[in-house]
């Protein structure tokens, strides 16, 4: 199922670079109509033409209105025009092609019916769970989805902590994210996907699409099971991503319960300390109240200790999970952090031994 655009603006070679900018980024196919006059508007619509969509340039809207239904209008606005007096969304013409097509998505959603579930694509999710704030040592969890996007797998990355840092590790434009993704979810919108692709930004240095953090926190109570259902379902059904890597701690245990059994991968991930070892032991314990498989569970399980010190905490503990060993990689600057070359060869380590193990999607 095709999403029907039609672009209508008098600057051919705007709306044509526009068009091409869809047509090779955008994850949906698009069948895209160029009208550069009212002439060539008013034929299309004598003609029968339709759309889920009609993008216009402001200086040609009431051309357009006259019609067209304005729920299904888009303005580009140049600010060189008075502004209408109709309630009709608008966005700044020359923002980013990126940020444009989010726009154009994001109300397409709102118009057209559930969109049919594309070819289901195979996906593996990997659980990081940091155990005792060891991220601000060494964030395993951004470092690990920059490693599979090196690798060529497409993937997405999200965190479920409540202070989020996210924009440590991945930079782009965005003006949506995780707090717009959860508003779709929780008010039962169709076309999830289609709305995560509006709220997804891509790291333009490594390649990884994630969902921005909030402004303030991300309390337990802001986010249940169910809405993290809801999202993996529509990636599972519709998307097409290789690899979801999604960060979380223990205040959101409830949901780390739930991901355990639907992660591929589950990385602990702790500094190499006696009270990280305690930590770790009252997880397992809370876990086993809850009645879950821990067999199944320590299966998919690997610890990842971040050697901090000369003293392991973990010493001739928890000897039946395999266990890595990290060097400390903090964030020195705001901008620019990427995994060290350590990094990458231990994560080259535990993916050879979960594909050995028979954790893996061909």
């Amino acid at each position: 199922m095709s999403i029907r655009l039609a672009l209508v603006d008098s600057n051919s070679r705007y709306i044509e670079k526009l068009a091409a900018w869809i047509h090779k980024n955008m994850p949906y196919q698009f069948s895209i109509e160029i009208l550069t006059n009212s002439e060539s508007f008013q034929k299309w619509t004598e003609k029968g033409g339709q759309a889920d969509l009609v993008v216009v340039s402001i200086d040609m809207v009431n051309n357009v209105l006259s019609g067209f239904p304005k729920e299904g209008v888009l303005v580009l606005d140049d600010g060189t025009h008075k502004p209408i007096n109709q309630d009709v969304p608008r966005v700044d013409k020359y923002r980013p092609a990126e940020e444009l097509a989010k726009d154009i998505l994001s109300l397409c959603a709102d118009r057209m019916p559930r969109m049919h579930a594309r070819e289901k694509h195979m996906q593996s999710i990997t659980l990081v769970i940091y155990l005792d704030g060891s991220n601000a040592v060494n964030p395993v969890a951004p470092a690990i989805a920059h490693f599979f996007s090196a690798r060529d797998r497409k993937t997405l990355y999200f965190s479920l902590e409540e202070a989020q840092t996210t924009s440590l590790y991945f930079n782009g434009i965005s003006t949506r994210g995780l707090n717009e993704m959860l508003y779709f979810i929780k008010s039962n919108r169709d076309n999830l996907f289609m709305r995560l692709e509006a709220c997804l930004t891509k790291d333009p240095a490594s390649g990884v699409h994630f969902l921005s953090e909030p402004a303030g926190l991300l309390s337990p109570q802001s986010i249940d099971t169910a809405d993290i259902n809801s999202l993996l379902s529509a990636t599972d059904s519709e998307g097409d991503f290789d690899e979801i890597v999604i960060a979380a701690e223990l205040g959101m245990f409830d949901l780390i319960r739930e991901l355990m059994g639907k992660a591929d991968r589950i990385l602990t991930v702790a500094i190499n300390t006696a009270s990280s070892s305690l930590k770790m032991e009252r997880f397992f314990q809370e876990l086993e109240k809850g009645n879950s498989d821990m067999g199944t569970l320590k299966e998919k399980l690997r610890l990842i200790l971040i050697n901090i010190g000369p003293y392991d905490g973990f010493n001739g503990r928890f000897t039946d999970f395999h266990r890595y060993m990290l060097k400390p990689h903090p964030v020195e600057t705001v901008s620019g952090w990427v995994p060290s070359e350590n990094d990458f060869s231990v994560f080259a380590a535990i993916l050879g031994d979960y594909e050995k193990a028979g954790y893996h999607h061909e």
